[in-house]
């Protein structure tokens, strides 16, 4: 029988608990897990003897597969981002790295859809004027803007992008995007216009960024696409936080270059104290939340647990992110 370890302590044990009964109804053994440190070098004798392991955002370096080597067949990630994983070296020890792609789009659109309205209108920083007593915001007329009949532009068109771009329909906002692997199909369904990376610097006055962090994309916010954007501009991070470079992300900021900000997303996490986006001008900041919701992790996890049954017993996981490692195994 083929063993299945669950790590993630930071997921409800009501979600793990389901996962592990799923697993044990399709014929598997299941193990809960509870790690002190989030990278599984520290505790790979704890692994051995596992076949499979459902993580949720843990350090796979290139070691843990060596010291893994001949029992361990696959990875299912409990969510979608798997930059924690060294897939190339996953394959040339012949485990399969999948995720639960699709599985957070609503929860994460619904908070760049959040932070958009947040940055727009200033709620922080009404919320906390309110409670000091400080109405001087409508007694002022200090004004934010709507969201409505706005150009945004959205920079990967993948699930959670496509999930943004029908949010914002109902807004009548006119939606440009970028990806180099254009999807037509839900372009057309969606009423979103194919747009090149200088044309949404150019036309959009919302920006927001759902693409991975790879060489090519990390650090592409940086001081020359930010002197490219209208000063009206707000960007919005719920990607992943290399794809922004802080500093100048922030001098940005408190010089007017673009209006505003919205990050779920930091790079390292949580963000170090003299990150000067913690300080910069009209920003939303949050502690990478997006997917948070129980029904989204409750999906991911049930849809985890179901890559690994369909994976042991034969069956075909279209989420396999290293196919390579078949050459392997």
């Amino acid at each position: 029988m083929k063993k299945i370890a669950i790590i993630g302590k930071q997921q409800l044990l009501s979600i793990r608990q389901k996962m592990q009964q799923y697993l044990i109804d399709n014929g598997l053994e299941a193990d809960i897990l509870d790690m002190e440190t989030r990278n599984v070098l520290d505790w790979t004798d704890k692994m051995k003897g596992y076949n499979g392991i459902i993580s949720c955002g843990e350090k796979f370096p290139a070691e843990v597969f060596e010291r893994l080597h001949g029992d361990l067949e696959l990875i299912s990630r409990y969510g979608v981002g798997t930059d924690e994983i060294d897939k190339v070296a996953a394959a040339e020890h012949g485990v399969a790295v999948c995720n639960a792609a699709g599985s957070l789009s609503t929860a994460v659109a619904e908070c760049a859809m959040g932070l958009i309205l947040a940055v727009l209108r200033s709620i922080p920083e009404s919320d906390r004027e309110v409670r000091n007593n400080d109405w001087s915001r409508f007694f002022q007329s200090k004004t934010g803007n709507q969201i409505q009949d706005k150009t945004v532009g959205i920079i990967g068109f993948g699930d959670i992008s496509q999930a943004l771009a029908k949010m914002l329909s109902g807004f009548s906002c006119k939606v440009i995007a970028y990806d180099i692997f254009w999807n037509e199909e839900a372009a057309k369904r969606l009423n979103v216009e194919y747009a090149t990376i200088e044309q949404i610097q150019q036309q959009a006055d919302i920006i927001s960024l759902h693409v991975p962090s790879t060489p090519q994309t990390n650090g592409m916010i940086n001081k020359e696409f930010l002197s490219k954007c209208k000063p009206n501009a707000i960007l919005i991070n719920t990607g992943r936080g290399r794809l922004v470079v802080p500093e100048d992300l922030a001098d940005a900021l408190n010089n007017g270059v673009i209006r505003g900000a919205g990050m779920d997303v930091f790079f390292p996490e949580p963000p170090d104290p003299s990150n000067p986006l913690l300080t910069a001008k009209n920003t939303v900041l949050l502690p990478h939340t997006g997917a948070c919701t129980i029904e989204s992790h409750l999906k991911a996890g049930m849809m985890a647990a179901k890559n690994v049954a369909d994976f042991f017993t034969g069956k075909e996981v279209k989420t396999i992110l290293n196919p390579d490692y078949l050459k392997n195994k």
